[in-house]
């Protein structure tokens, strides 16, 4: 019997995870009319300095000790630090501040709960564990530990790689190979042409370059190389940077083949125009740009969930890694000018791409009793 009521929760660290829950939601409704979906913010429940914490914590460690995040993120994938100290610590401080979450929960009375960030996660597993079944989506192309809690019901993963993981940790059952979910406009792009012309561009070389949705990476350095090219315009996204954006438009004011953005939403405009995407290699980002079909070229990726993003990326052969970023221009000519490079990457991203992810994901949420 289908279920007619479904939380699906994120937490707002960084931009992917509420993305992909949004995205979620939508397919949900849009598959199973009759289905009441929330989608909630899990730190919005809790104290205002948790909040802040949390979040600016991961956002000033990425942007000012990269390496220190990656050793955190790589030291704590072990099943040993499931039940470590800073994994307790962890549910601790959700206990204490999810308890308007779990009240708001209580007066929804979902039938199954989402999960698209691990913080909260487990304990409101526990708390609803034999009344309410608790399911995990990745985010990312590979799985952490702590995604892996035994006590979730199920969970939705992106690479056939991360199904061994599980598999590794003795989990067999109930892992589905789904992919990230994407918008729903992602499974319809449009001619590039369209693009161009909404967007008031010209019919000539089109590299967008992303920062990701906080906007940290060497920015700079990549738009100098690309803008040195007079016959090609370079789109730059910025995302929630707005210091980001203000000082990326002074500093290319006099560029007349460089357009500045901020957070765009809906973001498929731009990628529908580009010949070529520069980017960091976030999950949702980098699942949005394989459906689109557009050769890839991965810049400074965070240690940890960025690094193994980018491995799983390149190893298929569905990206190119820009390890000079200040020769970012030669990276992309040289696959531009080469019919056969270029083939080769636009034919693994549609061998990897996903577009429906949400919807099969919604599907297996709805049609597979517990």
């Amino acid at each position: 019997m289908a279920r007619t009521r479904i939380a699906v929760l994120y937490a707002t660290v960084g931009t992917g995870h509420k993305t992909a829950a949004l995205a979620l939601s939508d397919w949900i409704r849009t598959e199973y009319p009759q289905c009441q979906v929330v989608c909630l913010d899990v730190l919005a429940f809790g104290s205002p300095f948790v909040k802040a914490f949390i979040a600016n914590s991961y956002l000033e460690m990425v942007k000012r000790a990269p390496r220190l995040w990656g050793y955190f993120y790589d030291s704590m994938d072990d099943p040993k630090a499931r039940d470590g100290v800073l994994n307790s610590i962890n549910d601790l401080t959700a206990r204490i501040n999810l308890r308007r979450l779990i009240r708001r929960l209580k007066t929804f009375d979902p039938q199954a709960m989402v999960f698209s960030h691990f913080f909260g996660a487990g304990p409101i597993a526990e708390e609803f564990l034999g009344r309410v079944p608790v399911y995990y989506l990745n985010t990312d192309f590979l799985s952490h530990v702590f995604h892996r809690n035994p006590l979730f019901r199920g969970w939705f993963v992106a690479s056939r790689e991360a199904v061994l993981q599980y598999n590794s940790d003795g989990i067999y059952d109930r892992v589905w190979l789904t992919g990230i979910p994407v918008a729903r406009s992602f499974t319809s792009p449009r001619p590039r042409e369209e693009a161009l012309r909404e967007l008031g561009l010209q019919d000539r070389t089109t590299v967008l370059v992303m920062s990701g949705g906080i906007g940290v990476g060497p920015l700079e350095e990549a738009v100098e190389a690309l803008s040195k090219r007079d016959s090609w315009q370079v789109l730059v996204v910025c995302g929630n940077n707005r210091s980001r954006f203000n000082s990326m438009s002074r500093a290319f004011a006099d560029r007349r083949n460089v357009r500045v953005f901020g957070y765009v939403d809906p973001i498929n405009p731009l990628y529908e125009a580009a010949d070529a995407v520069v980017m960091k290699p976030g999950g949702l980002s980098s699942s949005e740009v394989l459906c689109m079909e557009k050769p890839m070229f991965l810049m400074d990726p965070i240690p940890g969930q960025e690094q193994r993003n980018s491995d799983y990326l390149l190893e298929n052969g569905a990206a190119k890694a820009i390890f000079h970023v200040r020769a970012a221009d030669l990276k992309v000519e040289e696959v531009l000018s080469d019919p056969q490079a270029r083939a080769s990457l636009i034919s693994n991203c549609r061998r990897l791409k996903r577009p429906f992810a949400g919807r099969d994901v919604a599907r297996i949420l709805m049609e597979n009793g517990d």
